[in-house]
């Protein structure tokens, strides 16, 4: 494989003598090989290699010999040794994350291989056992965990996933010897298995050929699909619906027609246009926010991947930093895609509470980053409930490019829905009286309108008769909506979004 930048980064981290490098990766295979490929091109150096893990202890890579040490043994094995020498401790993290002991170790060991430059500074506690060469070691973990008593003596490197050239290469490994996929599919496969480990790569192509006798882009998203969904993080889809589904909402359907065009690299680079940010939707609960987010994807024809803030909170506690940025990353890495953050809101801290959580804080400044300096074409589709109760920070420009309004939708954009919710449950709106039932939903939400769809429905199959105007309407007129039941409320999100000049979707 060719992880140019992160061999590049870890040849030049050896050679200054860093002594503490922490990898963090989800794939051990292609870590190591960059590992062995940094080793080789230091041959003048006269590196010696080695790796440990809690089950077999030390390993020589060179000499091929295992050394039945545990890791406070292995510590002092490096100390000892009169060559410049690299020790990779695979997940290590489990010990230093549980064991204070094991972290005054690793400390004690690297004040002994790194000596300050000038004799002034020395202390003679770690002069006596200095041994003049260049020692590194090197920790791999699937997620970085930095005692303070190390957090200025380390290194992180976040290994990332293939690429398009170190997937191509996986790619012809598996055509060398027969011929397992068609040509004019290769694209479509380099641009499925984006956002895979190589191991992952690997058993997904390896799935395909013993299902279909070939690599087939179809059978590689689908276990794309499952593996991504297995952090628990993000939910995969591909979303087959289309903005011509979604009802109203004519301002903001021509705002993301717009958007599109920067997904053709021709009139991109001609007018020399940046991949859109993405937009940020409020307003009131059930009138098709999350629908038009997948729909955004299926226009777009990307993956659509969802993050819930607040199964993200309930779940991750003491990790959701961590998780977070690796949800970011497999999102850049498939790209271009959708990520939808629904209920923002949930994983944010609330600034005008003093209750404001540290994780929440440190999770807002992750996403503020990201948001902000994000080249992927990573199109963020976020939603929030109570937009009053969010950061300002997130929402100036540069994080979004647009926030919109969602409100309850008139009229014409009623008579539009049920025109769509009848379509659906494959009835012909022409036999069906739109604009009496627009009228009589004065106040209703897109969700609630085809709530009332469904349950006239249900009455017309239990009576085994058509289903009818007059069962929709009756429906209707037994339907309480939100906009009378949560009247104070729903009046204050719209006095908000008038106040704050926020673009109605509508």
């Amino acid at each position: 494989m060719q992880y140019f930048h992160t061999q590049n980064e870890l040849k030049k981290l050896i050679l200054a003598g860093y002594p503490l490098i922490y990898i963090v990766t989800d794939d051990q295979r292609p870590v190591m090989q960059t590992i062995h490929e940094v080793v080789k091109s230091c041959t003048s150096a006269g590196f010696s290699l080695y790796t440990w893990n809690e089950v077999s202890g030390l390993y020589d890579e060179q000499k091929k010999e295992v050394k039945h040490l545990n890791s406070e043994e292995s510590l002092r094995y490096l100390n000892a040794l009169d060559s410049d020498s690299i020790v990779v401790l695979h997940d290590f993290h489990n010990f230093i994350k549980n064991d204070k002991r094991s972290v005054q170790n690793l400390k004690e060991c690297l004040m002994k291989i790194k000596q300050p430059i000038s004799p002034m500074f020395k202390v003679a506690r770690y002069e006596k056992d200095y041994k003049p060469h260049n020692k590194t070691i090197i920790i791999t973990a699937p997620n970085a965990t930095v005692p303070p008593e190390l957090n200025k003596l380390m290194h992180i490197i976040h290994f990332e996933r293939p690429g398009l050239l170190e997937i191509e290469t996986i790619l012809k490994e598996f055509a060398k010897e027969e011929d397992f996929y068609d040509e004019e599919n290769h694209t479509q496969i380099l641009q499925a298995s984006l956002g895979l480990t190589e191991t992952e790569i690997i058993n997904a192509y390896s799935y395909s050929i013993i299902s279909n006798k070939k690599i087939d882009p179809p059978v590689v998203k689908r276990q794309k699909k499952q593996i991504i969904e297995k952090s628990g993080l993000l939910e995969y889809e591909e979303p087959s619906m289309s903005l011509e589904d979604v009802g109203g909402l004519n301002n903001l359907l021509n705002w993301i027609k717009k958007r599109k065009i920067a997904y053709d690299e021709q009139r991109r680079e001609k007018y020399k246009l940046d991949y859109p940010k993405g937009l940020l939707m409020t307003g009131i609960q059930g009138c098709g926010k999350s629908f038009t987010a997948k729909a955004i994807a299926s226009y777009f024809q990307v993956p659509f991947l969802k993050m819930d803030m607040g199964s993200l909170m309930n779940k991750w506690v003491g990790e959701s930093e961590s998780n977070i940025r690796n949800a970011l990353s497999v999102a850049e890495s498939i790209a271009p895609s959708v990520l939808f953050i629904d209920e923002i809101e949930k994983g944010i801290a609330d600034p005008s509470s003093g209750n404001s959580h540290e994780v929440s804080n440190r999770i807002l400044s992750t996403l503020l980053t990201w948001l902000q300096e994000k080249t992927a074409p990573v199109f963020v589709v976020a939603t929030s409930n109570n937009i009053d109760k969010l950061p300002p920070e997130l929402l100036r420009k540069g994080r979004f490019d647009e926030i919109f309004f969602i409100d309850l939708p008139d009229e014409k954009s009623r008579a539009d829905i049920f025109t769509l919710k009848l379509k659906k449950k494959r009835q012909n709106p022409d036999h069906f009286d739109t604009a009496s039932l627009a009228k009589l939903s004065l106040g209703f939400s897109g969700a609630e309108i085809e709530s009332a769809v469904n349950e006239a429905l249900f009455e017309a199959a239990y009576q085994d008769i058509e289903l009818s105007t007059n069962l929709i309407k009756d429906e209707l007129n037994r339907t309480s909506p939100l906009s009378i039941s949560m009247k104070d409320k729903i009046e204050e999100i719209k006095l908000w979004a008038e106040e704050n000049y926020i673009r109605k979707a509508y």
